[in-house]
């Protein structure tokens, strides 16, 4: 079985450099040519807690993949899924299935593809970063929760998590949509921290801020319930403790609380940060959450303020600042 993972940066690499340690045909792909080159010539070195190793492992550019895979592993941000998938559609076997291990909603993309039964969701919780090229990192073993969007285990799903499971713990769940959805509030919350440059706990010391982000919170809850989606808690907080229904008290007990017992930096990877001049995928994370919000008829102005706000970051037109809370409370 040859599997190919598109995207070997902090958690495609720490993946398929686990997958080839314990021997499976693996062939990464990544676009950065420093990167590709660094594991050519020194391997890939992956710190994990339960012990660091440097790997050999087959790397390319998009342009050079050959052959046919039975797995694909999708692990590039959401703004380049198109891309990964145009790379890597000619060269799927017949019954090939593709995982995608990223942030943000792009099962229904893969779909489009190679349809559901081969397409397989997945919601990855690891803290992982790249501090180099050819050089990936983690402070956690971390953990996989995989499904299909229809809900069903199938043949392919048991395939994808006994290859997985192997090498980091992965659960299979029914309501993976619904898990998409939580890590989806998490990935816009640190979008929503990010836009002085501090960490959420350091912004939401002003109470002004702190009912800010509930707010934001209850927008995303809205959405997500009026388009049908049972979201799942996850280990900082279960999204529907922020649904507008409830007392704000109750609401405010629940930021604390979660507030609280998150670290320093609450941002679980780095691309969280927002840099000027860079390109995130707010598009596919809190962009995502106005589209729905504009299907099921629910009005999301704070996200389409929080979503502006970042592109004007990214073009440099507008610095990262406390101030930017200020004028997104007036939306």
């Amino acid at each position: 079985m040859r599997i190919i993972v598109i995207g070997a940066g902090p958690i495609g690499g720490i993946v398929g450099g686990r997958l080839k340690r314990r021997g499976n045909d693996v062939t990464l792909v990544d676009v950065d040519t420093d990167h590709v080159q660094a594991i050519r010539e020194r391997g890939l070195r992956v710190d994990v807690p339960d012990g660091s190793f440097n790997v050999s492992v087959p790397v390319v550019l998009p342009g050079g993949i050959k052959g046919k895979f039975d797995i694909g592993i999708i692990a590039v941000r959401s703004n380049y899924t198109r891309k990964a998938l145009s790379s890597v559609a000619p060269h799927l076997s017949e019954a090939a299935i593709l995982v995608s291990l990223q942030n943000g909603m792009n099962p229904p993309l893969i779909e489009e593809v190679v349809g559901p039964d081969r397409t397989v969701g997945a919601v990855v919780r690891m803290r992982s970063i790249r501090p180099a090229p050819g050089h990936v990192r983690t402070a956690k073993r971390g953990r996989l929760f995989i499904g299909h969007l229809h809900g069903k285990t199938t043949a392919q799903l048991k395939t994808v998590h006994s290859l997985l499971d192997a090498v980091i713990p992965t659960e299979i769940t029914d309501n993976i949509l619904g898990t998409l959805w939580s890590k989806l509030t998490y990935s816009c919350l640190g979008m929503f921290g990010s836009l002085s440059g501090e960490s959420l706990k350091s912004v939401c010391e002003s109470e002004v801020n702190r009912r800010l982000c509930i707010d934001f919170f209850g927008e995303m809850t809205r959405v997500g319930t009026a388009a049908g989606v049972r979201f799942e808690p996850l280990a900082e907080y279960h999204p529907m403790d922020f649904y507008p229904s409830r007392s704000y008290e109750a609401r405010r007990l629940a930021f604390d609380e979660m507030v609280r017992t998150s670290e320093s930096d609450d941002r679980e990877e780095a691309h969280y940060q927002i840099e000027p001049g860079g390109k995130t995928h707010v598009d596919y994370t809190v962009g995502h959450v106005v589209r729905e919000g504009n299907k099921v008829g629910v009005p999301t102005p704070l996200c389409l303020a929080l979503a502006r706000m970042v592109h004007e970051i990214e073009e440099g037109k507008r610095p990262l600042d406390l101030r930017n809370y200020a004028e997104l409370g007036r939306e």
